[in-house]
């Protein structure tokens, strides 16, 4: 029997012509779906790795401006230890700090010591600094929030105020 849109082709009858054109349809759609699989999981694992550098380089700023913060907050400290020698019975020191660091708040731990330590530490991450503070002065022991903070005697002792 022969096709009428095309002369001299033969039809089977098993529909072996139309099992292939199916086949055909078939393999393009999977080829397709395994396209767009292959095409999502390379997207997803390079967001995940760019996730993880975004977040690496956070903790890195976050660390970098903590330690800025500590010694700008350590030569204040210096600074007014060297007003109460001078024979200062007033002394108040300020500084004014950023409220946040990369996006988080951060604490300031000052513990007495000989040198006194200034301890920063990152609320939205696992990063904490350390400077030294090196005063003849006695340093109470106080803890305040980031920002803007006064050094003042008072009572034989300086101390860190949120201002």
């Amino acid at each position: 029997m022969s096709d009428p849109r095309r002369p001299g082709a033969r039809t089977r009858s098993d529909g072996a012509r139309s099992r292939s054109r199916r086949d055909r349809g078939t393999a393009t759609t999977l080829s397709y779906v395994l396209t767009l699989g292959i095409t999502a999981l390379l997207i997803s694992g390079l967001l995940v790795a760019a996730g993880g550098a975004v977040e690496s380089q956070r903790e890195d700023t976050t660390r970098e401006t903590m330690e800025v913060v500590g010694q700008q907050l350590s030569s204040r400290l210096m600074a007014a230890d060297r007003l109460v020698a001078a024979g200062g019975s007033e002394v108040a020191v300020r500084g004014a700090y950023p409220g946040t660091v990369a996006g988080s708040t951060y604490s300031i731990a000052v513990e007495p010591g000989s040198p006194a330590t200034i301890e920063l530490t990152a609320t939205g991450t696992r990063v904490s600094v350390t400077v030294a503070a090196p005063a003849r002065t006695p340093v109470a022991e106080t803890t305040v929030s980031g920002g803007d903070v006064e050094i003042v005697y008072v009572g034989g002792q300086l101390e860190v105020r949120e201002a």
